[in-house]
């Protein structure tokens, strides 16, 4: 099941997106040891502070937090120009309104077991799938996003393979690389009958650019 939020029901409704920066901090610092911004038990940084857009995956049954990301225009600050420029290699900066970043995509660890028929989990299946409906919903034209060379993989088998934006380089302990999906229903509809979706996961899909200026 698949929930959208801005930013700011982080001041609104704080206890909604709790869970999500929980699991962030689990699994970006504690898990995999990246160099992130940790508050208490929380993991939160600067990009969090813009309005960005907050794709949630729960469990039908118990409502549990099983994965999420981040959406952010380019027009404005975001990871991949203004934090790891590097990955771009000789690309320019990307400040386009049909281009949005993807960032801080994570699945709950606990929840490992619970995959599609092609071994990805059904909440990173479901967190992309739900991305391209809202794309398609709002004009975008592309989904960019840093990521490491394991999750490049994944998204590989998930029907989404992508095109590097540039070379992957070393970032701290992980091989990082930048990633561009071109949105369309072909994409959308490969990702889904790979991972066995029917059906839209947005009942109704929300439009991004309204959505950030809320």
């Amino acid at each position: 099941m698949i929930e959208i939020f801005s930013g700011l029901e982080r001041h609104f409704r704080p206890q909604a997106l709790a869970p999500m920066f929980h699991l962030r901090k689990r699994v970006f610092h504690d898990l995999l040891g990246w160099d992130v911004t940790v508050r208490g038990d929380i993991e939160i940084d600067n990009y969090d502070d813009i309005n960005p857009i907050y794709v949630l995956s729960y469990a039908p049954d118990t409502h549990r937090l099983r994965g999420a990301l981040r959406l952010l225009p380019t027009l404005g600050p975001n990871m991949l120009d203004d934090t790891f420029p590097i990955l771009l290699g000789s690309t320019p900066p990307i400040r386009r309104s049909d281009i949005w970043e993807s960032s801080r995509f994570c699945i709950d660890p606990e929840i490992s077991q619970d995959r599609a028929s092609n071994q990805v989990t059904v909440a990173a299946a479901e967190l992309m799938c739900a991305v391209g409906e809202l794309g398609l919903a709002s004009g975008i034209r592309q989904i960019v996003t840093v990521t490491d060379v394991f999750l490049e993989r994944m998204f590989r088998r998930m029907g989404c393979p992508g095109n590097r934006i540039g070379e992957p380089r070393k970032i701290g302990n992980v091989y990082a690389v930048a990633v561009g999906w071109d949105v369309n229903d072909k994409l959308l509809s490969d990702m889904k009958a790979i991972a066995g979706i029917s059906g839209p996961l947005l009942a109704t899909p929300p439009e991004m650019r309204i959505a950030a200026a809320a």
